[in-house]
Parts: structure tokens; C-alpha cells; sequence
């Protein structure tokens, strides 16, 4: 690896903007996602009251207050909790608008307090499909001189790391025969940015993104993949992370206090535009890829990328070893 400090102004080809037109059928997909987020938090069904026998029935009021309670003392990370936006009936049933790490979402709950549900599916209404299925997000990916590959993480999603150090040999051996792009997944509303595993997330994000643009890929990797085995979820041994990999903490923290603002903005709009709501989201030439999903095989996430060439360069006839640390089932933050 070089270990030359580059100090170009790399406009971050991670905040490429995706030009992509909204449609009727993205947004009947992006229902889709968030539903399967919601379940990935909660999962279905929990027993609020823990073996008590059921209350007679709350009010809204006490049926949320009763449900926030259980879903941030029981289904949370630390650092992060559900707010009520809203409670309401709903057949016999209230529904709670709660808002976890910036996204909304819509949780039931039985009258008496009993069960709390992810989400409910009307078994009167007919489900229409996507009025054109020419429109849908393509699937099959489109041969080019030079790839772009863009991966989309949070900082602390175990599943995001094992992505990252999956991908690390490969970025190695195509360098910049790949157009190469990392994402932060966050929301931002206003100055107000988050992550889905709370603040120090956030923070880890920032300095990964001043990373990237101030020091330039082969630095990123060096500072990231060090975190991710060094670190654990905290963060708190970033400075030896950019000792490790020759770089300034003063100047990544100068970049942290007066630029991580505008550029969680960039990578919240990224990641909206590209439809990335899952850590890791993996894109060739925009189109997502499950290859992501193998962890800890390099040589997976190779041959999809190379399979992304109009003429693949010699580089993708060698080659790479498991990546045994980063091995592990499929799965999201």
C-alpha cells in the first residue's frame, strides 16, 4: 500500500449525486424496504407484559408510553431511542408513529398494552402492482471502460465492517481500474444529523468522510479497516487509527468540528437518492448487488466487478484469498 500522504483535494467521488427520477414503482419498492427495516429492529410480536396477566385496556396515551418504554429499554442499541410522533386506533388496534434515528415508521399495539406488532397488513385490500414494470430498478448491470462501485455503510454496522474488509483486497488489486465510492448511511434534518447506532456512529462517520477527502483512498482504507478491528463500537482508538496509517488526528478533528455537518448533509442525500437504507448497500454501474452479502470471500465481490467491464484488465485473472475474520452469515443494520 502507499504510504504517501496524498493531500489532494479529492472532491470525494463518494458524494456523487445519483440523477435518478422518482418514480411510482421506486416508491412502492422503498415501502417494501422500510417495512423489512422495521421488522429487523423489532421482529414480531413481543409480550409487553412479561407474564403478568393482560390490563384492562389503555388509553393511547398510556399504550405508547408502554410501548417506547419496552422498545428502548429492550430492542435499542445504547445511544439510541424511539420518540412517539403520534398514537392513534386503528381497528382494534393503536397505531404508534414513532421516530427512531431520524426515520419514521408505524408500530401497533393492542389496547390492553399485551402485544406490540412491527406492522399490520390489510387482508381487504387488494395490493396493486407497480402500474410499469419497465420503470422498476434495473437489475441487470450494465458493461463499462471503467466500473463504478459504490458501497454504502454505518461506521459501527457489524455487517457494514465485513463488507468494508471484504472489499479491502479487491479495492487493492483494482485500484483505479474501478471508480470508487463509500457512503455513509445517516438522516439529517436540518443541522441534525444521525446514525442508526447513536452519536458515536455519527462521529465515526464524519472522520472516515474527512478521511476519504482530505488523505484519499488508499489512506481511507488503512484508517478504516484499522478501526474496525481495533476499535470496537465506540471509536475511542481512532487517534492511533490515524497514527497507524501516517495521519493527522488535529487535522482530521479540523475537519470533523467545521465541515461534518455539510458533509452528513451530502452523504444523507447520497444515500436517500441511491435508495441505500441498509448497511452494507453495494452498487455496480447503480445497480445494487448481493454480492455484498459474502462475507469474508473477496473473490465473490471480484468477479461481480469484473463481470462489470466491456474488457476486463488482467488484474481480474488472479486470484483472492478468503478473508476469514470478515466470514459470516448474510445480513443488514
Amino acid at each position: 500500500m502507499a504510504e504517501e500522504k496524498t493531500h489532494k483535494e479529492h472532491e470525494h467521488h463518494a458524494h456523487k449525486t445519483h440523477k435518478k427520477k422518482k418514480n411510482k414503482t421506486w416508491q412502492w419498492v422503498s415501502a417494501i424496504l422500510l417495512i423489512l427495516l422495521v421488522i429487523s429492529i423489532f421482529t414480531n410480536g413481543f409480550n409487553l407484559n412479561q407474564g403478568n396477566n393482560p390490563a384492562d385496556e389503555l388509553s393511547p396515551e398510556q399504550a405508547g408510553e408502554k410501548a417506547i418504554s419496552f422498545i428502548n429499554n429492550n430492542l435499542l442499541q445504547p445511544g439510541t431511542s424511539a420518540e412517539i410522533k403520534n398514537v392513534e386506533e386503528e381497528a382494534d388496534l393503536y397505531k404508534i408513529k414513532l421516530d427512531v434515528a431520524g426515520r419514521e415508521f408505524d408500530s401497533y399495539v393492542t389496547k390492553d398494552g399485551s402485544l406490540l406488532f412491527p406492522s399490520v397488513v390489510d387482508l381487504n385490500e387488494e395490493i396493486q402492482p407497480p402500474e410499469d414494470a419497465a420503470q422498476a430498478q434495473p437489475t441487470e448491470v450494465m458493461k463499462s471502460e471503467k466500473p463504478e462501485a459504490d458501497l454504502y455503510v454505518m461506521s459501527f454496522c457489524p455487517f457494514g465492517n465485513k463488507a468494508e474488509d471484504t472489499m479491502y483486497p479487491v479495492y487493492e488489486l483494482l485500484k483505479d481500474k474501478v471508480d470508487w465510492n463509500i457512503h455513509y448511511i445517516v438522516s439529517a434534518n436540518g443541522d441534525n444529523i444521525k446514525s442508526l447506532h447513536g452519536q458515536p456512529e455519527t462521529d465515526q462517520n464524519i472522520r472516515e468522510v474527512c478521511v476519504l477527502k482530505n488523505y484519499g483512498m488508499d489512506k481511507f482504507w488503512e484508517f478504516t479497516t484499522y478501526v474496525n478491528k481495533n476499535c470496537g463500537s465506540n471509536g475511542n482508538c481512532w487517534k492511533q487509527a490515524a497514527e497507524a496509517a501516517g495521519l493527522s488526528s488535529d487535522e482530521i478533528q479540523d475537519c470533523y468540528d467545521n465541515q461534518g455537518i455539510e458533509l452528513m448533509k451530502a452523504e444523507a442525500q447520497a444515500s436517500r437518492e441511491a435508495g441505500a437504507t441498509g448497511s452494507p448497500t453495494f452498487l455496480i454501474n447503480g445497480v445494487k448487488s448481493r454480492s455484498v452479502y459474502s462475507y469474508g470471500q473477496p473473490e465473490i465481490y471480484k468477479e461481480a466487478l469484473c463481470a462489470a467491464f466491456n474488457k476486463p484488465p488482467e488484474e481480474c485473472g488472479q486470484k483472492i484469498s478468503a478473508v476469514e475474520s470478515a466470514a459470516g452469515a448474510a445480513g443488514s443494520c
